[in-house]
């Protein structure tokens, strides 16, 4: 079975009845994928939501995705993978966002592959597997 993390731009684009983002979510809906998110993308999806005019909407509507779907959480193993991440880009002087850092790490470790528009920023990211949308 196809393991898909959804990266915080395609929720966006979901939550906006993007058409490319709604036709790529029925095609893991049609080969049974299993649709996950990270606990960091909820937070920026959750974030974006409280600070919006429709906070209660938005929340609501957030809820909802997030129950339907898992959310892959930080543990110690992807706080050190994610670790290892942002040291080795620092060390090349191509660092990343801490928190794309996380959601690398997270996706590793659980075995998903990253569903991003942000393909080229997160193809640094040994060992992460990229789907562009």
């Amino acid at each position: 079975m196809k393991k898909i993390c959804l990266d915080t731009d395609f929720l966006i684009a979901l939550f906006r009845n993007n058409p490319d983002a709604v036709k790529k979510a029925e095609e893991y809906d049609s080969i049974n994928a299993e649709i996950s998110t990270t606990s960091i993308n909820a937070f920026e999806i959750y974030f974006g939501a409280f600070k919006s005019k429709n906070a209660t909407k938005n929340v609501k509507k957030a809820e909802d995705l997030f129950n339907s779907i898992r959310v892959l959480e930080l543990t110690l193993e992807s706080s050190k993978k994610s670790a290892e991440i942002l040291s080795e880009l620092s060390r090349r002087g191509t660092p990343i966002d801490l928190r794309d850092a996380l959601i690398s790490g997270i996706a590793i470790i659980n075995g998903y592959s990253l569903v991003t528009r942000n393909v080229e920023h997160f193809r640094r990211v040994i060992g992460l597997s990229v789907e562009p949308w």
